[in-house]
Order: C-alpha cells, then structure tokens, then sequence
C-alpha cells in the first residue's frame, strides 16, 4: 500500500471564516423566496441539488459583482501552513466543496493559494443571472449535490485524511481513516458514535500532519472506514447537505 495520505478539505467554514455561500444568496437574492427554500431544504422536502438550483435562479449579480464580492473573505491562516507542507512532501490535497469553483478559485487566490484541487460545483451566467450546474452529482444519491466520497476512488489504497463542518461531509467523513470535525458534522458523528477530532482552527490539523508526515494516515487507521461508502451513504439519506 502506498503510505502516503491523501488530505480533503471542505471550503465554507473550514477553510474560510464562515458560509461563503450563505452570505452570497441573502445578499444578492432578488426576493425572500430562498429562504422558503431553505426550509424546505432542512425539512428533508427537497434536495441540496433543488435547493441551490431554486436559490441560486433567484440571484441577480455578474460574474464580476460575485468575484469582487468574495475578494474580502478570511481564510483560516493555517490552510496555508498545509498547503505548503502538502507541496513539500508531494501529498495530494483536495478542495471538495457545494460552493462553486470560480468563487472558491478566487477566494483562495486572494490569499496566495491559486492552483490548488479543487471539485466543486459550477456557474455560468446570463448577464447578471447565475445558473449552478452540479458535474460531481451521483446518481447512486438524491440527496447530495456533491458527492464528496467520489473523489476517494481515484486514490485506490491511499489512507484519507478528511477535514469538514457540515452534513454534506458525513459520507466522506464515515469513508475516510482520519476524520476532524466541527459543528453540525461533530454532532452528527458524535450521535453515531464516530471517532473523530473536533477542531475549532486548521491549527490542529496543521500540527498533525506535519507531526506525522507522510504516513499520518496510516498511523491512525481504524478498521473497516474504508469500507463505510455504501453505509455512510444510507446514513445520510434524508439529512440535508451543505457546503
């Protein structure tokens, strides 16, 4: 087996400083109707794929009033820390998120990070009128608009490292061998009695890889995770997902 781990990290709210994306729809919504969509997104009534579809058809703003509209936003000072060590070491790093990859990519160049893996969903725009588009979208799933525990297959063998918030991150975070967790995806993990190790900054995440090099994964397996995609995917059915 190859030793080296493979690190995942979710975006809003784990990389950045708060939900990016909540912040884009209140602000650039042309009515209140998102919020009903959001409700109904909660209530398990419809889809994280319908939901955004609704939310982001409601939007009215150019590409350019979204990238200058993100341009301003923190990202957590030790992503950067990983993300060197990643390079030095050749450890493969992944941005997995629901948000859209023109805004992240800009986010992230922002603060000397281009470049980076990114899977995410996509825009296009009409003028001033967005329309998401969802390329990592499973059919196995109704729920997720993106399937996050997808991007594992490509790396057959390699241990996983996942770092996320949210209940879109329940399946890769029940698939992976090293799990750190917060808010509603500690809660969850916590309810199903999952390991995982809370984070409130990237500084322990940090501190851990680079602690355990090349084969931090490894060194902390726990039997069967891996063996968990099929499960975690019933396990999520009928929760919400977020990005």
């Amino acid at each position: 087996m190859n030793q080296t781990p493979v690190l995942f990290f979710d975006f809003d709210n784990t990389i950045t400083y708060g939900d990016v994306l909540d912040q884009i729809i209140e602000r650039f919504s042309i009515s209140e109707d998102w919020r009903h969509w959001e409700d109904a997104w909660i209530r398990g009534e419809i889809s994280t794929v319908q939901c955004l579809d609704r939310q982001v058809a409601g939007i009215h703003a150019s590409k350019a009033e979204l990238l200058e509209f993100v341009a301003d936003f923190q990202i957590d000072p030790h992503f950067g820390t990983i993300v060197q060590w990643a390079a030095s070491e050749r450890v493969d790093l992944i941005v997995v998120s629901d948000n859209f990859s023109c805004l992240i990519h800009e986010i992230l160049s922002r603060h000397g990070l281009s470049g980076l893996t990114v899977a995410a969903n996509e825009l296009t725009f009409a003028g001033n009128r967005p329309k998401a588009h969802f390329p990592f979208r499973s059919k196995m799933c109704s729920r997720c608009a993106h399937c996050k525990v997808e991007h594992f297959k490509r790396f057959p063998g390699r241990s996983k490292i996942y770092v996320g918030d949210g209940l879109s991150d329940v399946c890769p975070a029940l698939a992976a061998d090293v799990v750190f967790a917060k808010d509603s995806l500690a809660a969850y993990l916590t309810d199903h009695r999952v390991a995982f190790t809370e984070f409130a900054s990237l500084e322990i995440v940090a501190d851990f890889v680079i602690a355990n090099g090349r084969t931090s994964a490894e060194s902390r397996r726990r039997p069967h995770r891996m063996g968990a995609q099929v499960h975690a995917q019933i396990l999520v059915e009928g929760l919400p997902g977020d990005s």
